[in-house]
Parts: C-alpha cells; structure tokens; sequence
C-alpha cells in the first residue's frame, strides 16, 4: 500500500503543478484552478519550453494578486466602509452571505480576465492548443517540486512572523504610549494614517480626539470622539460618547451637550442603554448647576430601580439624589436619601457624583 505524501497532495493543488505530460501531449493547467481548466498542446513540449511557460505563469499570477489586492481596496473603501451601518445594523448571517457575495464576484473577475490573458499568451509563443479537463501527471517535477516546498517555507515563516509582530507589537498600544509622553502630533499623525487605513476602527479617532483636546484642537476632537461613537457598540463606545461631552462641558457648550443626550436617549437600542444615557444626563445637569432638572431625572430613575431594573444601583441614586437635594437646601430629604442608601453619617459622605472627565483608555473608563 503506497504512503499518502502530504507535501505532494499539497504541491498538486499549488500553482507550481502546472504541467502534465503524456504520451503524444502536454496538457498546461489554467490560472483558473477553481475549475481545473486545462490547454492541451498536441505534442511533448521541451524543458526550455515548460520553464519559459512557468515563467509567464508566475507573470500572469503576480498580476492577479496585485489585481485582487487593487479590487478589494476599492471594495473596502468605496462599498464596505462608506456602508459600514448597513452591515452594523444586519445579523451576521446577513454580513456573511453579502461579503461571500462579493468575494465571489471578485474571484471570478479576477480568474476570468487572468485565464483569458493567459490563453492569448500561450497562443501567441507555443501555438494551437484546445480546451480539456486538467488532470495531474502521477510524475512530479522534482524542479518545481523543490520549488514549492521552499515556497512553503517562506509563507510559513512570514506567517510565523505575522502572528509574532502581531503579538508583541500593537498600533493603538504605540500610539497611546506617544500620548503618554505627550508627543500629541506624532499620535495625531500615526492615528490618521491607521484611519485611513483601517477607517473602521473607532480606536483611531479615539486616540486622535484625545491628542487633539490636548492641542487645543477641541472641533476636531469633538469629531474624533463623535466618529469613534458611531463606530463602536460597546463600553468603549460610551466612553467616547462622554469624552464628547466632556470637550462640550469644557467649552461650556452646554445646549450643544443637552442636544447629544436628548438624541441618544430618544434612539437608544434597548432600555439599559437609554437607562444609562439618563443617568449620565443627570450628572451633566447636576454639573452645570441645573439642580431641579436634574432631581426630575434622579426620581424617575430611582422609580425604575424600585422596579428591579439591574442595571440601575439604588443606593448610588439615592446617594446622588441627596447631594441634589443638599444644594437645594433640602436638608431633611438628603439625609433620608443617605439613610435609605445605607449611610448613617452624612456630613461624612462626599459628593458621589463625577465630574466629566476626559479618559484616554478602557481602564480610566471602568475606574471613572
């Protein structure tokens, strides 16, 4: 029983097995591999001949993968990304068949125009040939044979050093150490190049916002930070989300802050994320010394909590509600607030309730 070889299982499927000679015939193999598309020349091709065809083979694949790389640049950049809430706003599944879709229609784009380029080639150096069913030789070329295992190796090591570089090495950790030593225009020129790049990672305009509030720049930190909002749906994204409304507290746009919270809070995705807009709202208002809107908000989600709503922390409300009812002057209120929370001194507690605050990381997100 003949030993199953992986490497020459592997090198019938490589580009390097292109060629199979019989008897009276050579029969080449197409760059369309997907369909095992063959051109069989009615007579023995010479060495010099097979090495001059491989030679316009490697030619013909170059071109196509500089083509596929062309086309999925402008697949990204002119569908993908302009269109990126579409692909947001639908289920997996959904995400999954369209990209599948289109990977398809540029597969076969990029094989079609390849094949046919390759065939008037061939026409033009060796002759006539016809169309057949591509069937490797049982010979292997030990010529290309070698050629492919080594081949092998340099994808496995650039692979290998991919995974490493990756590992050890990430974009958004060296721009936020640039941040960190304060070299705010080096992160701002590091960060709009990996935006234009990768145009869909909020972490970009995140790390550029801050750097460009460190500047002074504070329009185009409140972009960044909006940008880096719409791009993400998660913790980080509320965080950004704040982060625009701290440069909007620091300039004392406050309508402008108000506009921001009233639109979230109409569009929120689900009740916890609207609970939660509420609740930042009621800090920014207790902030900006807007007391009695602020204790509207505070007892409408204090209601809520009494309702089992996880998500909102009664003792944290009922603590914030009494620093509002303290700057109100309503002493007695506060102090009942501060007992129900579970605090029996309360000339001891200190105000619970933040200030807006700029963060830079998730770390200073979940720590604020």
């Amino acid at each position: 029983m003949k030993k199953m070889n992986v490497l020459e299982i592997l090198y019938k499927q490589s580009p390097m097995d292109f060629y199979a000679v019989h008897k009276k015939h050579t029969v080449i193999k197409s760059t369309n591999n997907a369909f095992s598309l063959g051109y069989k020349f009615n007579r023995v091709l010479s060495e010099e001949e097979i090495d001059k065809i491989w030679g316009i083979i490697r030619v013909h694949k170059r071109i196509s993968v500089i083509f596929v790389f062309v086309l999925f640049v402008a697949l990204l950049y002119e569908f993908i990304f302009p269109k990126f809430t579409l692909f947001v706003n639908n289920n997996w599944y959904v995400n999954a068949f369209m990209m599948l879709v289109l990977l398809a229609i540029v597969n076969h784009l990029t094989i079609s125009i390849s094949a046919k380029l390759l065939e008037k080639n061939l026409y033009s150096k060796f002759g006539k040939f016809e169309k057949v069913f591509f069937t490797s030789s049982e010979k292997i070329d030990k010529k290309y044979y070698s050629l492919f295992k080594s081949e092998l190796i340099k994808g496995i090591i650039a692979i290998a050093i991919i995974i490493f570089s990756t590992t050890f090495f990430s974009p958004f950790e060296y721009t936020q150490k640039l941040i960190d030593k304060h070299r705010y225009k080096d992160a701002i020129k590091i960060a709009t190049l990996g935006a234009k790049i990768l145009p869909i990672a909020p972490e970009w305009y995140s790390l550029r916002g801050y750097a460009n509030f460190q500047l002074e720049n504070y329009n185009d930190a409140i972009l960044d930070y909006d940008k880096a909002y719409q791009l993400s749906a998660d913790n980080f994204n509320i965080m950004n989300f704040d982060n625009k409304i701290f440069v909007k507290y620091y300039l004392k746009d406050y309508e402008g802050a108000m506009a921001d919270f009233n639109h979230e809070i109409k569009n929120a995705n689900s009740e916890t994320e609207r609970d939660q807009f509420l609740w930042d709202k009621a800090q920014f208002l207790y902030n900006t010394k807007k007391y009695n809107d602020a204790l509207a908000l505070y007892n409408e989600l204090i209601i809520k909590a009494e309702n089992d709503r996880i998500f909102l922390l009664k003792d944290r409300l009922y603590l914030e509600r009494a620093q509002v009812y303290k700057k109100l002057k309503q002493y007695d209120l506060a102090k009942l607030d501060v007992e129900t929370a579970g605090i029996s001194d309360f000339d001891s507690f200190k105000n619970p309730i933040p200030k807006p605050m700029l963060m830079l990381d998730e770390e200073t997100f979940y720590s604020y």
